[in-house]
């Protein structure tokens, strides 16, 4: 990382002022920039023993975003539709076999210049650390059916070995990364409905992970709640 960023980064913790990032393809640049944000947070409020689940969530919404964007401009180049089940598992298997960090680099410029993005976003304070995940490409309907099947399936099991024994599945593009995120939080004591993924369908898909930094820490929800 270069010093300057990291300047304006130890800066811009100092002050509690809002953190983004924007990325084209999340390489090992930017899971060290976004590893080294999500650390000085935790350790400015002393919470660094949650460093891991909080990192691996932030690591997959952005990877996952940032992928989902790279495989519209693949299919585009490819003429495949998302929308038909051949087509879709014929280019996914393209999609992993190319999956190198220069490949990823290569497309990650050609989603620049098609204007896709990732902002990652960090805002925080004393009692929490929110985490958003915004990138200008839709889920689709069937996409988002998926996801919310997954999410209520991973809040069935207390943890991963559980999921893949009662016969997960782990396939690209079949939120895994949902259960994982689910389960990282439910070992924590973290109300997984603090975790969202939504979209509008049209033309942006947001990811929110709320992270309570004290027990004493009432989020929305829960005060929505008291007051109802």
């Amino acid at each position: 990382m270069e010093e300057s960023l990291k300047v304006q980064i130890d800066q811009a913790i100092a002050q509690e002022r809002p953190i983004k990032i924007r990325a084209y393809a999340v390489i090992s640049e930017t899971e060290g920039t976004m590893s080294y944000i999500t650390e000085t947070i935790l350790s400015k409020y002393d919470r660094l023993d949650i460093i891991g689940p909080v990192y691996t969530a932030l690591k997959e919404l952005s990877i996952n975003g940032a992928k989902a964007n790279i495989k519209q401009v693949l299919f585009e180049e490819l003429g495949i539709s998302m929308d038909n089940d051949k087509d879709y598992a014929s280019g996914m298997n393209h999609f992993k076999t190319n999956l190198t960090e220069a490949w990823i680099l290569e497309y990650g410029k050609k989603a620049e210049i098609m204007g896709l993005y990732v902002d990652i976003s960090f805002n925080y304070n004393p009692q929490r650390l929110l985490i958003e995940v915004i990138n200008n490409r839709p889920i689709s309907e069937k996409e988002d059916v998926r996801i919310r099947q997954k999410f209520q399936t991973a809040m069935e099991y207390d943890n991963i070995a559980e999921f893949y024994i009662a016969g997960g599945d782990s396939s690209e593009g079949a939120g895994m990364g949902i259960v994982l995120i689910t389960m990282l939080l439910k070992a924590q004591g973290i109300d997984p409905h603090l975790f969202t993924l939504r979209s509008n369908y049209k033309d942006i898909t947001i990811a929110k992970v709320e992270i309570p930094l004290t027990q004493e820490y009432k989020t929305a929800r829960e005060r929505f709640e008291a007051t109802g």
